[in-house]
């Protein structure tokens, strides 16, 4: 059934390209306009201890109490292709953007198709899949791990937006799709949610670099003795300032209850709300940060260190097994050896820590290859 799907999809985007190329051929006005896009990448990872074969370097899989089993193994599977759209209409312009790689699995050798961004852009609305506006793409750190910090909020959701338009700073609020991420027990089942995640975000642009603020309102809903719910929030902070003439400082703060969900290192532990041995379930709160600096050492040379925290707060409900916190850092380099064609090296090193303090660490290094490519018929 998932190659039937990856069929099609293919047939799909090679049938657009066909039909779009045929426009231009024709000498349509170059008001309408697609720009093709991508890029092909290998990655050489080694470990020193069992990571589950992953590209993606998250802390809170770290093993404690286990002896290493270090791994090596090579991945293509972030891989991307992508196809922007461009149509005037009046006096302002419709954006359409259709974005795969064959990321479905971190621990696939071979990976599947996958959509990453699909979406629908006029004036001041966006429809469709895009990154979550509980983040913020241009404070993401440079680095050759595919993950990022293990504070970061990189999420991509389904959504609708709306925002200021044609504005130097930008005030956005959108409705995205819920997903819990919640720690059953008892006889306690979970519920589909009844309305979105609601984000509100404003970010100031300057001359500086940016700063970004969002706020987040959730409902997790569950089933005890009874339909129940249980709200989450959060705040975050994020920013990216220019120092010098090319050198980036990148921060994220975040905080909160139930919102786990939105946060990278925290993903998959189910921490938005936890069993509490009564008919109701209970939010765990959750803060961190992370901060990196990139530097150009010459004009296609440039490195990212990166360092990260992620903590739970204390919860009678936590077994002492459970995740407490976790770090996080990085240091790469990369070369830009010819025209679309790049080269970057990294070491990482993580740290978990559990509710009972036992702890486990792991070591990354890695290296990446990736050739670029963009076409347009503007």
């Amino acid at each position: 059934m998932k190659a039937k799907t990856v069929r099609v999809s293919f047939v799909i985007l090679f049938n657009v390209l066909f039909a779009t190329s045929g426009f231009a051929q024709e000498n349509k006005p170059k008001s309408n306009w697609f720009n093709l896009y991508g890029f092909g990448r290998t990655n050489f990872v080694w470990d020193n201890q069992d990571l589950g074969r992953s590209d993606l370097f998250v802390p809170a899989n770290i093993k404690v109490g286990q002896p290493r089993n270090p791994n090596f193994f090579i991945g293509a599977k972030q891989t991307r292709i992508g196809i922007d759209f461009h149509q005037t209409v009046g006096d302002e312009e419709l954006f359409i953007k259709l974005e795969g790689d064959f990321h479905n699995d971190a621990s696939d050798a071979t990976g599947i198709f996958r959509m990453r961004h699909a979406l629908v852009k006029y004036k001041f609305a966006m429809i469709g899949m895009d990154w979550s506006n509980f983040f913020d793409i241009d404070a993401n750190p440079i680095a050759v791990d595919f993950e990022g910090p293990n504070s970061s909020t990189l999420a991509r959701t389904p959504q609708i937006m709306f925002a200021t338009y044609r504005s130097k700073n930008r005030l956005a609020i959108s409705f995205e799709n819920p997903i819990e991420k919640i720690t059953l027990g008892g006889n306690i089942t979970a519920l589909p949610e009844r309305f979105p995640d609601v984000i509100g975000s404003y970010r100031v642009n300057g001359d500086f670099g940016f700063v970004k603020g969002a706020a987040l309102f959730r409902e997790v809903r569950y089933e005890s003795d009874q339909a129940r719910s249980v709200f989450g929030y959060g705040f975050t902070i994020l920013s990216a300032l220019k120092i010098g003439d090319s050198d980036r400082l990148k921060f994220q703060g975040v905080t909160g209850n139930g919102i786990a969900r939105y946060i990278q290192g925290a993903v998959n532990l189910n921490y938005d709300a936890i069993f509490n041995g009564t008919p109701e379930m209970e939010s765990l709160h959750m803060t961190g940060a992370n901060i990196s600096y990139q530097h150009f050492w010459a004009k296609h040379i440039h490195s990212s260190l990166t360092a990260g925290w992620l903590g739970v707060a204390d919860n009678p409900n936590l077994k002492p097994s459970d995740y407490k916190s976790s770090l996080y850092g990085s240091a790469n380099i990369f070369w830009d050896a010819i025209q679309n064609l790049s080269f970057g090296w990294e070491a990482l090193a993580g740290q978990r820590t559990n509710i009972d303090g036992s702890s486990g660490s792991a070591l990354r290094l890695q290296m990446n290859a990736t050739y670029k490519f963009n076409h347009s018929n503007k």
